[in-house]
């Protein structure tokens, strides 16, 4: 039996290891799933660990749960399989707790996030999901097989890896490590759970996609009511993500998107996944008078003990802006896992890009091609595979794409539905 070792337990992980659980109820030769995280089981997601104050909706709908868009993937098992993950849904999840009836007479809301790491962390337990409590510290290609170094504990080995999660805050040159007047998009709601300040700041936050969003929408909520709140972005204002029937499409059912050319792939993505706010954010600003919109790329911070100074830079014009707090909301760095790469597969890496841009270069089954052993990548999986895959839009259709590469199959089992053909 393969193991696949997937670094992170939040959705996407349990998403697989609940999936795996599924393929073995219906009889198929499912892998040994294992995820490693040295925090609890979908913990980015309560609040306790920054990121979010748990109290935030969801982006996407409760509907697009770990099975969602439960496509036919297995051949002659995909009805065993699906009915199987049903088991696990979000709706299954509600009316185990008397909840369900409720939740559609209020309207389908969208759970905060610590109501949905609570269904998550069902789900994984339901399932039997294989867990360990360790941070991954190295991960090095040994001949056919990933070894993975845990601290604490021994090596873990596995014939696939799948990389999940986020990495680090991006950061602005110059700004300190650790600093009372410099947060990111962790340690902003970290520090979010003290008391709130009692006197008016002037606050700037740097960013213009949803992570900077959801900063906003708590400053509003728990800073003094002269305070000032400014939202620099690169792009000059801030777009809301399109989420028409023509665009959702794309998320759960992604048949059509390689057909689509390089340049209208990258429009996409820009135009609904990446830096910009969702209609539920926007529709919250734009009831706060409180904030206002700066054209600019943040270019340099000057940290001192009273006041942070933002260098700002729009197009050949710098000016030096001086605040009471920052929140560097940016985002968090993909390629995160490169930073655990040993020399063997540092080598294997480069060789299998053949000198094309890694995003370029994710397969179907979303690892990296020509990369022995496998390297799944979801996160990156954008731009080559569909815009689903790194956020929560197609949770079931990236275990079945990842889980695929394990699992032999007696006849040709379909991708994904071309929706185009029946629509």
């Amino acid at each position: 039996m393969p193991t696949l070792a997937v670094l992170g337990a939040g959705p996407k992980g349990i998403a697989i290891a609940v999936k795996a659980r599924a393929l073995a109820e219906a009889g198929l030769d499912a892998p040994r799933v294992v995820l490693v995280d040295p925090g609890p089981v979908a913990g980015n997601w309560t609040g306790r660990q920054g990121y979010t104050s748990g109290l935030l909706p969801l982006g996407t709908p409760a509907e697009k749960d770990v099975g969602f868009p439960y496509p036919d993937s297995w051949g002659a098992a995909s009805a065993a399989v699906t009915a199987a993950m049903g088991g696990y849904s979000w709706a299954q999840h509600l009316m185990r707790h008397g909840a369900y009836a409720d939740w559609v007479d209020r309207g389908r809301l969208r759970p905060t996030h610590r109501r949905w790491s609570s269904y998550l962390r069902e789900v994984a337990d339901r399932a039997g999901a294989e867990v360990v409590a360790a941070e991954v510290a190295g991960l090095e290609a040994d001949g056919p097989r990933w070894r993975l170094a845990l601290r604490p504990g021994d090596a873990l080995w596995a014939d696939g890896v799948v990389c999940t999660g986020t990495g680090p805050p991006v950061t602005v040159p110059g700004q300190p490590e650790q600093h009372p007047r410099v947060l990111d998009g962790r340690t902003f709601w970290l520090r979010s759970r003290m008391a709130a300040p009692k006197v008016a700041q002037s606050v700037c936050v740097i960013g213009g996609g949803e992570t900077a969003a959801s900063v906003v929408i708590g400053l509003l909520k728990m800073a003094h009511k002269r305070s000032s709140v400014d939202v620099l972005t690169s792009r000059g204002v801030l777009y809301s993500r399109g989420e028409s029937y023509a665009e959702n499409r794309l998320f759960s059912d992604p048949g059509d998107w390689p057909r689509l050319a390089e340049g209208h792939r990258r429009e996409f993505l820009d135009r609904t996944d990446r830096g910009v706010f969702s209609q539920q954010a926007e529709a919250t600003l734009n009831a706060s008078p409180g904030f206002r919109t700066l054209a600019g790329r943040a270019v340099h911070i000057d940290a001192g003990p009273r006041q942070v100074v933002v260098t700002i830079q729009y197009g050949q014009e710098r000016e030096r802006v001086a605040y009471d707090l920052v929140v560097v909301a940016i985002g968090f760095r993909a390629r995160w896992f490169e930073d655990l790469l040993g020399p063997q597969a540092r080598a294997r890496l480069p060789a299998a890009l053949d000198g094309a841009e890694l995003d370029r270069r994710i397969g179907v089954d979303l690892s990296v091609t020509g990369l022995d052993p496998p390297l799944h990548l979801p996160v990156l999986a954008g731009l080559a595979q569909g815009p689903g895959f790194p956020n929560l839009s197609c949770l079931g259709l990236l275990s079945d794409r990842v889980l695929r590469r394990y699992v032999p199959l007696q006849e040709p089992a379909q991708i994904a539905a071309e929706r185009s053909e029946h629509v």
